[in-house]
Parts: structure tokens; C-alpha cells; sequence
């Protein structure tokens, strides 16, 4: 935490997070059936209003059609369903497993309820909550890591923007390939401004000079990390030597 810098970490999360709580969200909750809520979460008008839900998955997409511009997506949830998803997730809790492995099932878990929690557009395990917004499941991530670091080193990525670094994400990695440190450049630490290929020779030697080894090391212009996370999994290794090559990003190993 002492390392972490506001800006980047900010920045960072912009770039990889999507949060539902951000989004313009038409709720509609029922009790089998009976509709109890119906409300946009900024309190705007909207259209299709109904007493009475036979067709979840109808009326989500009916009600996001009739009000495509002021919604980001539709959430029709039946409260039995949810009530039995909530518990469904605090009796899926192993104090012994890693953290992460529980979150994923959270979403996971919605599956169970595919007419009691119902999201348009999109499946509500992609919808709600805090969505990485990677091009890529956490599997994929996790697959990427041990092909591509070797245990117990140190990744160093970032995002140049405007002759500076902007966002950064610097990550310990043991021998279990477990992260067991997420911070970013500390600019009291080290300069951040300066062309992508300084910055991140600048960002590299910082970390070296505490004792890691750095394995891997990517700067990405702003719109070429745009680019490189909005490409599929088995597209990104292509898409990024076609950065590296077009003199978007530096990449090193």
C-alpha cells in the first residue's frame, strides 16, 4: 500500500474494471411473479412498466429495447431466487481456499438461477457485480501467467499516455505462481515521465534494485491498451506483436 500511487491505481482500474454499480440499471424484483420494484437506480422514467413477470428473459430485453438510451442493462430478479443465491454463495465459503477462487464462484453461482436472476443484454454472471474488463476470463489470465512467468519473478505493466506513465500495475508473483504483492511506481521512487522506452527501463531498474527479477515488462500506449484488452484470449498474442511492431508498445523479457 505505501508504494501505491492514487492516480495510477485509479487509472488502472478504469482501464480494468467495469462495475455494475456505475451503470444506469432498470431493476424490476418480483415475488413469483408480482412485481414489488420497478425503478431505474437514477430514478429516471421508463417506459414498459408491468404488474406482472411470466417471461423474465421477454420482458428484460422488451424493457431494454423500449429504453436502449437511458439504461446500460435490464436486471429482472424474482426475491425467492435471490434470497437462495446469497445463501447459496456464504455456504460455498472454504476459509482454505484462495480468495479469488471464491469471488469466481459468486458469479459463477448466478447460473443456478437462470429465470430467478435475469440480465439483457448479457448473461448475469457477465453483468453484475465488478466485471474485469480483459478480453479474458481468469483462467485465461491465470493460464497466460505460467506460460509466460516464471515463478517467482516480478511483471511490470503500464499504460503511457501524454509523455508520462499513467496507469502501472507491478505484481510478485511465488513459486506457486500466487500473487503475493499488487502495487504500482511509486513516482517518489521513481521519475515517470519521459518517452515508453525510458519509463519502463526506469520502472525495470527500479524493481531490480530491490532484489526481484523482472520477467516480464509491457508499456502500451493509451489506445493500444484499449486495443490489446478489447481483443479476444486467442487473439492478444497477435495483437500485441502487431503493437510492439507498430511502435505502440514496448514489450520486454
Amino acid at each position: 500500500m505505501a508504494d501505491i500511487d492514487v492516480d495510477q491505481w485509479r487509472n488502472a482500474q478504469s482501464l480494468l474494471l467495469r462495475s455494475a454499480k456505475a451503470a444506469r440499471r432498470l431493476v424490476v424484483i418480483h415475488d413469483r411473479g408480482t412485481v414489488v420494484k420497478f425503478r431505474h437506480t437514477a430514478g429516471t422514467p421508463c417506459a414498459g412498466r408491468v404488474d406482472r413477470v411470466d417471461d423474465p428473459h421477454a420482458l428484460a430485453e422488451a424493457l431494454y429495447t423500449q429504453n436502449a438510451e437511458a439504461v446500460d442493462f435490464v436486471v429482472v430478479m424474482e426475491r425467492d431466487a435471490v434470497d437462495s443465491y446469497f445463501a447459496a454463495v456464504q455456504d460455498s465459503w472454504d476459509i482454505d481456499e484462495d480468495l479469488d477462487v471464491f469471488v469466481q464462484r459468486t458469479y459463477a453461482l448466478l447460473d443456478r438461477y437462470p429465470d430467478g436472476i435475469v440480465t439483457f443484454p448479457g448473461a448475469a454472471r457477465d453483468v453484475l457485480g465488478l466485471q474485469w474488463a480483459t478480453g479474458a476470463s481468469r483462467d485465461d489470465v491465470e493460464r497466460a501467467a505460467r506460460a509466460l512467468v516464471p515463478a517467482g519473478t516480478t511483471v511490470v505493466l503500464g499504460v503511457h499516455d501524454a509523455g508520462s506513465l499513467w496507469a502501472s500495475l507491478v505484481l510478485d508473483l511465488d513459486e506457486d505462481h500466487k500473487v503475493t504483492s499488487v502495487t504500482t511506481a511509486d513516482p517518489s521512487l521513481v521519475d515517470i515521465v519521459g518517452t515508453r522506452e525510458e519509463v519502463l527501463g526506469r520502472l525495470t531498474t527500479w524493481q531490480e534494485s530491490t532484489g526481484r527479477t523482472v520477467s516480464l515488462a509491457l508499456l502500451l500506449d493509451r489506445a493500444a491498451a484499449d486495443e490489446y484488452l478489447a481483443a479476444p484470449a486467442d487473439r492478444k498474442g497477435a495483437v500485441l506483436t502487431a503493437l510492439v511492431a507498430g511502435g505502440a508498445a514496448t514489450f520486454r523479457v
